[in-house]
C-alpha cells in the first residue's frame, strides 16, 4: 500500500551562456570590496562613479523558479483525505489507480457504525480518520450529525471510497502526461471486455500497508474480485512496462479502506500532527475490528450491490477518470 518515493534530483547551473564566463563577477554581499573609481566624459562633463569590485570574484547566483503549486501540495492532500500518502522529496509525483465505490445510504450507516464502535474502543489515545470522501462544497456548512445524515441520504451528495487496483509508485515531472496517457489508452482497452459491472463487499477486515507504519479497517470485495483482478493485471503489467512500477499483490485482498488509525499528538506551534500509529496497536485493532465484523458484518453483507462504473488515475491529487 505504500511507495518508496525516489530522491529529489537537484537543480545544475546550466543555463550559463559562453559570455557570462569572460564578465567580472561582482559580490553583491557587502563583504571584502575595494573602492575603484571610474571616471568617464559626457558632454564635456566629467562624472566619477564609485563601485564596488569583489577582489574574491564569484559567480552571480541565479534565483532557482518556484515549484509548482499541486507539487508542493500533493503529499499533503493525501493525509487530509485518507489516501495513499508516502514520505518522499518534492519533484515525485505519487500515481495509482482505482475503482470508485460510490457509497448508498445503507453501506454508509454500517461504516459509521462501525467507526464509531472503534473509536470508542481505542479511546483518546487515537484518532480514527473516516475515510469517505464527501463533497466538500455542499457538506461545509452541515456539522449537525442528524443534518449530515439526512444529506447524505439525498442524491445531490455522492459518499464515495475507492478500491485500488495498483500499488502507488512515482513519476518524474516530465512523466507525468505519458502516465495519464499510457492508463489511460489501457482503460480504453479494457473496456471492450469489461463494462460496468456490480460487486458487493462480503466482510469487515483489519490490514495494514507493507511497512506497518498505517492501519486501516477496510471492507474486503466479495463477488466482483474477479472482474477487479482483471483490471489489475492489466494495469500493472502496462505500468510496469512503461515506469518499472511494482506489480499488485500476488494474493490480492481488493478492499475499500473505510477507517484509518492515526496518533494525534500536540506540535510546539499549537497545531495538531497526525503521525502513524505504532506497531503494537496491530494486534489490538485485529481484536476490536473481528468484533467489529461480529456485530456489523451481517449487515454489511445485506447491502445491496454496487457498480464499478469508472476507473480513476491518480496523479499528485488530479483525477482523471474514465468510464467503463
Amino acid at each position: 500500500m505504500s511507495g518508496a518515493l525516489a530522491g529529489l534530483s537537484q537543480y545544475t547551473d546550466s543555463d550559463s551562456d559562453p559570455e557570462d564566463a569572460a564578465l567580472p563577477s561582482i559580490r553583491l554581499d557587502g563583504s571584502a570590496h575595494s573602492l575603484t573609481s571610474i571616471t568617464r566624459l559626457h558632454e564635456n562633463r566629467s562624472v566619477t562613479y564609485e563601485s564596488k569590485v569583489a577582489t574574491d570574484p564569484t559567480r552571480l547566483k541565479r534565483k532557482l523558479p518556484p515549484l509548482e503549486a499541486d507539487a508542493l501540495q500533493q503529499d499533503s492532500s493525501g493525509a487530509a483525505s485518507g489516501r495513499i500518502t508516502t514520505n518522499g522529496l518534492r519533484g515525485d509525483w505519487l500515481c495509482y489507480c482505482f475503482v470508485e465505490v460510490v457509497v448508498g445510504p445503507s453501506l454508509s450507516n454500517c461504516i459509521e457504525q462501525s467507526d464509531d464502535y472503534l473509536q470508542e474502543q481505542l479511546g483518546s489515545d487515537h484518532t480514527v480518520l473516516d475515510l469517505r470522501n464527501r463533497e466538500s462544497s455542499t457538506l461545509d456548512s452541515f456539522d449537525d450529525a442528524a443534518q449530515l445524515s439526512t444529506l447524505e441520504s439525498s442524491s445531490t451528495v455522492k459518499v464515495r471510497l475507492h478500491i485500488s487496483l495498483t500499488r502507488p509508485f512515482t513519476v518524474r515531472s516530465y512523466e507525468r502526461d505519458e502516465y495519464v496517457k499510457i492508463a489511460t489508452a489501457q482503460v480504453h482497452q479494457l473496456k471492450e471486455n469489461i463494462s460496468s459491472f456490480p460487486f458487493t463487499f462480503s466482510r469487515i477486515a483489519y490490514l495494514s500497508n507493507d511497512d506497518a507504519s498505517r492501519h486501516f479497517m477496510v471492507l474486503e470485495v466479495g463477488s466482483g474480485r474477479e472482474k477487479l483482478r482483471s483490471l489489475s493485471t492489466a494495469l500493472s503489467t502496462e505500468l510496469r512496462r512503461a515506469f518499472r512500477a511494482k506489480v499488485y499483490y500476488e494474493e490480492a485482498r481488493f478492499h475499500a479502506s473505510i477507517a484509518c488509525v492515526m496518533n494525534m499528538t500536540s506540535v510546539s506551534d499549537d497545531r495538531i500532527k497526525l503521525d502513524a500509529a505504532p506497531e503494537p496497536i496491530s494486534s489490538r485493532l485485529g481484536t476490536i475490528i473481528d468484533k467489529i465484523e461480529d456485530e456489523w458484518g451481517a449487515e454489511l453483507r445485506k447491502c445491496p450491490p454496487v457498480w464499478a462504473t469508472r476507473i480513476g488515475i491518480q496523479l499528485g491529487n488530479r483525477i482523471t477518470y474514465v468510464d467503463l
